[in-house]
């Protein structure tokens, strides 16, 4: 009966880590999945990366425009109101 009982218990502890063993060597494509996972990824930074460059070059150069503008207001002169087109 204790030879019973031990072997029980040894099947019951080895038992789920077979199992396991046995799914980690069904899983032969972890390393093709690793390999595709880092492909994505280096297309998502890329794509951030120039977006990230696109969005510089547009403040620079509206900035160069607000610069280059020369907007002179002049202390005591009328002003438009952009939102009712009616001088203040």
């Amino acid at each position: 009966m204790r030879a019973l009982c031990a072997l029980a218990g040894i099947l019951l502890i080895f038992g789920p880590t077979r199992a396991v063993l046995d799914l980690q060597r069904d899983n032969t494509n972890w390393c093709e999945y690793d390999k595709a996972l880092h492909t994505r990824l280096n297309i998502v930074e890329k794509n951030i990366e120039q977006t990230v460059n696109h969005l510089e070059a547009e403040v620079s150069d509206l900035l160069r425009f607000i610069e280059t503008s020369n907007i002179s207001l002049q202390l005591g002169s009328p002003t438009i109101d952009i939102f009712e087109g009616g001088l203040v």
